[in-house]
């Protein structure tokens, strides 16, 4: 190999290694972003689920994956080291729509009531609309969530705090199937969110913040058993920051 050649692959390899290298700022705006993300408001539900004001109250249960809270030569508490994982009142109507269409909206929210040294006051919306003229459908889903939690991260007798902006809009298409007394339906969609954190740390008053355009995927169950007890599964996935599942316990009913 030539004296020209090598020094140019050693220049490649340094490039390449500064451009994967992160700061300490790089590490605290992962985290940011991650437990921003963990507040999102993924689909965890199928498209075209639910009929013109059929009514459905449910709980999710969102898991919390192990979060590695390095920054430096310092470890942060993290959503991790508090719970496994939190519930999450939901409630979501079928609206009416033209004929082949189903439409929905939907809305979420987490009273400010402190668990396991965590206090989130949250709050979120969505609508949806689905083309469904049979056992096959596609929906395109909008939502927003605003969050405010407080939590001890740079030290145990802190009370840092976090203020989560997220939107965002996913396509998701499903097949539907009856077995027996029950209706089964796979989906997976993919999306796009957009999310803005804010992180303050209490003892000294610093103020670090996050934008970040993320791409969303879901893949997802829903089963519903005598046309009204409802489970749904889904695996929620933000490629470079976050994977996580979801479960959702709900009970339909007809307002007509």
């Amino acid at each position: 190999m030539s004296a020209v050649r090598a020094a140019a692959l050693v220049a490649l390899l340094a490039a390449a290694q500064a451009a994967g290298a992160q700061t300490m700022l790089d590490q605290q705006q992962r985290l940011i972003d991650i437990h921003c993300l963990l507040l999102d408001l993924p689909p965890a539900e199928a498209p075209a689920a639910f009929r013109p004001l059929e009514l459905d109250p449910g709980v999710e249960l969102i898991t919390v994956p192990p979060i590695d809270g390095a920054t430096g030569s310092r470890r942060q508490i993290t959503a991790s080291d508090h719970t496994p994982l939190f519930p999450r009142p939901r409630l979501m109507l079928g609206l009416p729509a033209p004929e082949g269409f189903r439409a929905f909206a939907g809305i979420a929210y987490i009273p400010p009531v402190t668990l396991a040294s965590v206090t989130t006051d949250y709050g979120a919306l969505e609508a949806g609309l689905a083309y469904a003229p049979g056992p096959f459908s596609i929906a395109l889903r909008s939502h927003a969530v605003y969050a405010f939690s407080r939590s001890p991260v740079t030290d145990p007798l802190t009370r840092d705090s976090l203020e989560t902006f997220v939107y965002g809009a996913d396509l998701a298409g499903g097949r539907d199937f009856a077995v027996g007394r029950a209706r089964i339906t796979p989906y997976a969609g993919l999306g796009l969110v957009r999310l803005h954190g804010r992180f303050r740390v209490s003892s000294d008053g610093t103020v670090l913040t996050s934008d970040s355009t993320v791409l969303s995927l879901q893949a997802g169950l829903r089963v519903v058993l005598a046309k009204r007890f409802e489970a749904v599964a889904e695996l929620d996935a933000y490629p470079g920051r976050l994977v996580h599942a979801n479960f959702r316990l709900g009970y339909l009913f007809d307002l007509l």
